[in-house]
């Protein structure tokens, strides 16, 4: 049972190699000694079990008639019979597994010839390449100019001014389009496109006077209300020092107050005794 597990897994393999496509040499040699060696396994226990069950044979025909000879003999041609029969399915299997590895070394050396062939393509193009001399391709030489006064030389000068004031009218046109863009409520004559450009740019201009003046006014306020600030911090701190002084003042008054309240008696018997 052993044996025939193997020799499906080989077999399997076998069919893998076959549909993929791609083997090494070294695979299929290995593939090739792993698929003998099973085969001749399982020829081998094949072998042995026909012999088995010959001997069994012999030995049950003996024991049921051992006087017939005739008996002996024909066991023995059926012994000798299966025995090339096992033979031949040896040959057989040998022959297949030799065919397969001679297939498959064939594969594998047309593949090799063809990447050689390839290789060797490749390697004789760069060659051819790189001896192949290349020559610069000269630039052509400019047109000659014609000659001042003549009929030529008037038209290239009026040809010339066509193509700046073509030109010059393509710059005006983008202008008066980017123009339209940006002024709102314009319309698609040009005349118009440019006459509302001028007012919006006054218009714009008129805002930016206005809004400078504000600024200026705004910074002038600024000031003024920085300077009231300043004189109301100077004012609260002169007030704060005046109250203080004035408690000062206040409290002085009244110990003044005390003492000549105090002083007064002594003063007024003094004045009588005298």
């Amino acid at each position: 049972m052993a044996s025939n597990q193997d020799v499906q897994e080989v077999l399997n393999t076998l069919t893998n190699s076959l549909t993929g496509g791609v083997a090494t040499a070294a695979d299929n040699k290995a593939f090739a000694e792993s698929f003998s060696a099973a085969i001749a396994q399982h020829s081998a226990e094949a072998e042995a079990a026909a012999i088995a069950a010959a001997s069994a044979a012999v030995v049950a025909a003996s024991n049921v008639s051992g006087d017939s000879a005739h008996s002996h003999e024909q066991l023995q041609r059926i012994a000798e019979q299966h025995q090339q029969e096992v033979e031949q399915r040896e040959k057989q299997e040998h022959h297949r597994t030799d065919k397969s590895q001679e297939e498959s070394t064939v594969s594998q050396d047309e593949q090799n010839q063809q990447v050689l062939q390839h290789i060797a393509t490749a390697t004789a193009e760069a060659s051819t390449l790189a001896t192949v001399p290349i020559t610069p391709v000269p630039a052509p030489p400019p047109p000659a100019k014609p000659v001042s006064g003549t009929e030529e030389w008037h038209k290239m000068r009026r040809d010339n001014h066509k193509e700046v004031e073509r030109r010059r009218r393509e710059t005006i046109n983008e202008g008066i389009n980017d123009l339209s863009k940006v002024v709102p409520n314009c319309d698609k004559n040009k005349g118009s496109i440019l006459r509302q450009a001028v007012k919006y740019i006054q218009e714009i201009l008129a805002q930016n006077e206005r809004l400078a003046s504000e600024a200026e006014s705004l910074a002038a306020s600024r000031l003024e209300i920085d300077k009231y600030i300043l004189e109301k911090s100077v004012a609260e701190a002169t007030y704060q020092t005046l109250s203080v002084q004035h408690e000062q003042l206040k409290r002085d008054y009244e110990e003044l107050r005390q003492k000549m309240g105090e002083l007064e008696p002594h003063v007024a018997k003094k004045q009588r005794v005298e």
